[in-house]
């Protein structure tokens, strides 16, 4: 009696399994694409203009710039513990994917599948109708059970013996169900708590920098606080846009980090697919928004979000240069409040925003390298370990130029004639010194957290400080 694909054994049938998305939380010519762009800009956008129609060579041409490290990528473990058992049984397990061959064979030696397993190469790209016909060649009709993820699997799971279906959406699940095979469904699905959670809100708070110009003014109107609330908002969809690509940018430096690597993207549970939908959507937003402001607000608003952006690009692997940067940006915000509420801002304004932001800046890499797990090179930054003690001294000396630069700009001409209490506003720039000086010394602890924006708003002192200094501002106009 001739044995029917459904009534064979799980040991005579192969078990096979999609790579990206699918074992997988991730895509690995996305992992490639931004790995390349992070190491090499102009060699990877040619390689993607030049092979934008010849997928299997943009894989390859891709990895020869730079590889993702596959002992870093999101693994699906609910797909990965029954592959393992499968071997252990004595089933045949293969990795059969259109992620390029050289990939798929990394990821299998370093998750201990024996194989054999299949990519694709420059001359074929192993997905949809090619992969489908390769599996029957290869197992015959229904001799193997495939796990996939997406519209692309459905001819190779014609061919199957049983569907493992990743995640699969309502259309879908409909398509699979039309087959009239077994299925088996693992739900992990991202949500848009994912999103959020990638889009950082809580550092949405450094907007407020765009009401100083507008506060320090005292020229209090609806119609200007209205417009900084508008601007405000721009920027901050602008910043979470350029979030997403810093991330996508940084994946294997996060991947390593104690606390990034919980990140959406960093661990898989937002597709990089998504992100960039999520990215691309969020700049046309702020873009849209600040126009409604002013055309000017518009303007910086890009030159933010491009400024951000060459930060993530370059600026952030140059020592020093990063904190100019940074500080720079902090800067960009106030002067896009002070042309939102059509309000001057001093060169001592500027130079207290300078101060007080380079001090920061070196709080954040302080707080990075102090937490190292090892006293090396800190990943995907300029920064060693033996660069402590001159972000000590610079983390130090700003603080001070931040207490005299305060007294100056109190003291001049401009902002004298809005107190009429100078000597109580110039009292405000003790807390504000306490402030910063707490900060540095927690950095150096190792007891702050690797987001000084968050552990700004937790941290009561600090905020007891600022508001300290804050009431003595008010007072004294």
């Amino acid at each position: 009696m001739q044995t029917t694909p459904n009534q064979m054994n799980d040991a005579d049938v192969a078990l096979v399994l999609d790579v990206d998305g699918t074992l997988l939380r991730t895509d690995l010519l996305y992992e490639s694409f931004w790995a390349a762009l992070g190491s090499d800009l102009a060699a990877t956008l040619f390689a993607a203009a030049v092979n934008w129609q010849r997928p299997e060579r943009l894989k390859q041409a891709l990895i020869n710039i730079a590889r993702p490290r596959i002992s870093l990528l999101p693994v699906r473990d609910a797909l990965l513990a029954p592959a393992r058992e499968a071997v252990e049984a004595g089933r045949s397990v293969h990795l059969v994917s259109g992620s390029n061959q050289e990939l798929v064979d990394e990821l299998a030696s370093f998750l201990e599948l024996p194989g054999p397993h299949f990519g694709s190469d420059i001359d074929r790209n192993l997905t949809a109708a090619t992969k489908a016909a390769f599996l029957k060649h290869q197992f015959g009709e229904g001799g193997y059970d495939y796990a996939g993820n997406a519209h692309a699997d459905l001819k190779s799971w014609a061919g199957a013996r049983k569907i493992i279906a990743v995640n699969p959406n309502s259309a879908l699940t409909k398509e699979i169900e039309a087959l009239v095979k077994p299925v088996e469904t693992i739900a992990d699905d991202w949500g848009i708590s994912d999103v959020i959670r990638e889009i950082r809100p809580h550092q949405w708070t450094k907007n407020l920098l765009l009401f100083v110009p507008f506060l320090a003014s005292h020229d209090i109107n609806t119609a200007s606080f209205l417009a900084v609330c508008l601007a405000a908002v721009a920027l901050s969809l602008g910043a979470s846009s350029i979030y997403i690509l810093n991330d996508l940018l940084d994946l294997e430096a996060d991947r390593s980090h104690p606390e990034k690597r919980f990140r959406p993207i960093a661990s898989g549970t937002l597709p990089i697919a998504a992100a960039m939908r999520v990215s691309v959507l969020l700049a046309f937003a702020a873009v849209l928004l600040a126009f409604s402001v002013s055309p000017q607000v518009a303007q910086l608003t890009l030159a933010y979000m491009a400024g951000s952006l060459s930060y993530s690009l370059w600026l952030k692997k140059r020592r020093w240069l990063d904190l100019i940067a940074l500080t720079g940006l902090f800067l960009l915000r106030m002067l896009t409040g002070a042309v939102a509420a059509h309000a001057g801002v001093t060169c001592l304004l500027l130079a207290l925003g300078f101060a007080v932001f380079f001090t920061l800046a070196c709080v954040k890499r302080l707080t990075a390298l102090i937490r190292m797990h090892q006293r090396d090179y800190l990943p995907g930054r300029g920064y060693s370990f033996h660069d402590l003690i001159s972000l000590k001294n610079a983390a130090y000396t700003s603080t001070a130029l931040s207490g005299l630069v305060f007294l100056a700009y109190i003291r001049d001409e401009h902002a004298s004639g809005l107190y009429s209490a100078p000597v109580l506003a110039s009292v405000a720039a003790l807390p504000l010194m306490m402030w910063l000086f707490r900060m540095v010394r927690l950095s150096i602890a190792g007891r702050e957290d690797y987001d000084p924006v968050r552990f700004m708003l937790h941290d009561r002192i600090g905020l007891l400080l600022l508001g300290i200094g804050l009431a003595l501002m008010v007072l004294a106009v």
